[in-house]
């Protein structure tokens, strides 16, 4: 049996991406992303391989997306439909990567939705470039995400409206690249992965990307990976002008709708005004550290804060925008509505609370 040097075995994949034009095709991509998979390659390979991947674009490439999400998936462990009751849920995250450093507003947004009534499954990790990701929020909020695995998820998901599944425990390729994607501090084609590898069965997404150029591209990556897997997901891919991989709380987002059903993709241009929410300055919705951003999260739903708070209404137009891609809510006012009542109620924030309570429960059976 031929045994692989980890120096050497993605050298010829990383040589054809510098040929002119490139000569990688998505099969070769799909072969190199098992490899990393199985903990072949040495670090200093995948970020080499991973880099020039990213000079040469063909990480914006939809058949390139698909072919790396889908083998990524089939080494992941995937919550079967059956063990949910057929259940689907909702999710809404952000590549990362668009230099913005914002408020967790996708995180924030889902537990929201949740105290709408939508079941959500959000799926993230910890954050790569930013202050504070998704992973680091909900610890700092007490949620005990290493308990969070396959064996209780089932069930987990069965009992709660709001769940998140930390990406490395789902996907051993996030344990392997996650301390190569913060050293070398460039977007990956993991950045574009991510949001495609949510274990559990969707219904209804909404993506944020964090370049305009990335938007029709991954909302047609999406169209061929459902496909390839036999999943239908009403999707939204958004992209804020100013530069932000979520709907913006100032000027214009532009936003690619997928159909799964007639597999159709339709663009729109949205403002806040459209949510009847004031515009914000980006520097009022900055991040602060993670501990900053829980204080101030729970500070909302607890009700200190309300309408014209510039992270209040950026928490409220995205959740209400997750409720109208999740058919909950037939415009972005009514949804709007739905937000604010979620806070205003508790709604939210027993949503959160219930997490922490039914993971402590399950994993100390």
């Amino acid at each position: 049996m031929t045994t692989l040097n980890p120096d050497k075995v993605l050298g010829p994949y990383t040589k054809s991406l510098l040929l002119d034009p490139p000569n990688l095709t998505p099969e070769d991509l799909g072969l190199v992303i098992k490899l990393i998979i199985q903990g072949i390659p040495s670090d200093v390979q995948i970020a080499s391989f991973l880099t020039a991947l990213r000079v040469t674009g063909l990480d914006h490439k939809p058949e390139f997306i698909a072919a790396a999400a889908q083998a990524v998936l089939e080494f992941s462990d995937i919550v079967k439909d059956e063990s949910v009751k057929h259940k689907t849920f909702v999710d809404i995250v952000g590549t990362g990567g668009d230099g913005q450093n914002t408020f967790n507003v996708s995180t924030s947004s889902a537990i929201v939705a949740a105290g709408m009534g939508i079941d959500v499954c959000k799926h993230g990790g910890k954050a790569s470039t930013s202050a504070s990701g998704a992973g680091d929020l909900l610890t700092e909020l007490g949620v005990d995400l290493s308990k969070v695995d396959i064996t209780i998820t089932p069930e987990l998901l069965n009992i709660s409206k709001f769940v998140f599944l930390f990406a490395p425990n789902f996907h051993p390729a996030m344990k392997k690249v996650a301390p190569i994607r913060t050293k070398i501090s460039i977007p990956t084609i993991f950045n574009v992965l991510g949001p495609l590898l949510n274990p559990a069965p969707l219904r209804a997404r909404i993506i944020g990307v964090y370049s305009e150029t990335l938007g029709k591209v991954f909302a047609e990556a999406i169209l061929q990976l459902d496909k390839a897997r036999g999943k239908k997901a009403r999707s939204m891919i958004v992209w804020g002008e100013i530069g932000l991989d979520e709907i913006s709380p100032v000027g214009k987002t532009k936003v690619w709708i997928v159909d799964p059903e007639t597999e159709t993709i339709r663009e729109d241009i949205i403002s806040p005004k459209d949510f009847d929410i004031q515009e914000h300055p980006i520097h009022s919705v900055a991040s602060g550290t993670p501990a900053e951003n829980a204080k101030l999260l729970m500070e909302i739903l607890d009700g200190k804060f309300s309408e014209g708070h510039p992270v209040f209404d950026y928490i409220v137009m995205n959740s209400a925008a997750l409720a109208v891609v999740a058919g909950e809510a037939k415009t972005w006012t009514e949804g709007k509505q739905l937000a604010i009542k979620s806070i205003s109620t508790g709604a939210a924030s027993s949503a959160l609370e219930n997490l922490k309570e039914n993971i402590k429960t399950l994993t100390e059976k």
